[in-house]
């Protein structure tokens, strides 16, 4: 049995004895740290609910906000070993790129791209961090959206989900 009401954002929701659906909801992240594990749940995450038809927007904030930048080449941040020394992490990056190609994963870049051209995910830099750091849009990808503050960010998010990565 369904029904369908709307919820205080205006979306249609269809309550079923499963659980909740809502139509035309979005999942948002906030994206603030800049290596290699962030860069990738949030390439895992924006391609999966692409694939599903779901919108989802990304939010740049702080060293996140390199992940956009064209020049960008996230390292892994953390490995689960102490003491491992820079190159060593370098090494670490390599290995997991690696195993991406193993499951048919070769152009990141590009599937993301993909992603973004179906209209489902979008990649907002925050204005304040790149008046803060210096970052001109034109060091930025050109697939990624104009920026928005934090306050438009919210707007934008209201009635849905925000996670932060």
């Amino acid at each position: 049995m369904t029904e369908t009401e709307k919820n205080p954002s205006g979306q249609v929701s269809e309550n079923t004895e499963l659980g909740e659906h809502t139509s035309n909801a979005s999942i948002n992240y906030i994206v603030s740290e800049y290596n290699f594990e962030k860069f990738m749940m949030m390439f895992i995450l924006g391609t999966t609910g692409d694939a599903m038809d779901v919108k989802m927007n990304f939010f740049f904030t702080f060293w996140g906000l390199f992940n956009l930048k064209k020049k960008s080449k996230p390292r892994v941040g953390k490995v689960p070993w102490r003491g491992i020394p820079m190159p060593y992490k370098r090494m670490a990056t390599g290995i997991f790129k690696k195993r991406l190609k193993k499951f048919g994963i070769e152009d990141v870049k590009g599937m993301l791209i993909e992603a973004v051209e179906s209209g489902n995910v979008k990649l907002y830099p925050c204005q304040m961090t790149m008046d803060l750091m210096g970052i001109k849009r034109e060091d930025l990808y050109d697939f990624v959206e104009d920026p928005v503050g934090a306050a438009s960010f919210l707007e934008m998010s209201e009635g849905s989900r925000i996670v932060s990565l």
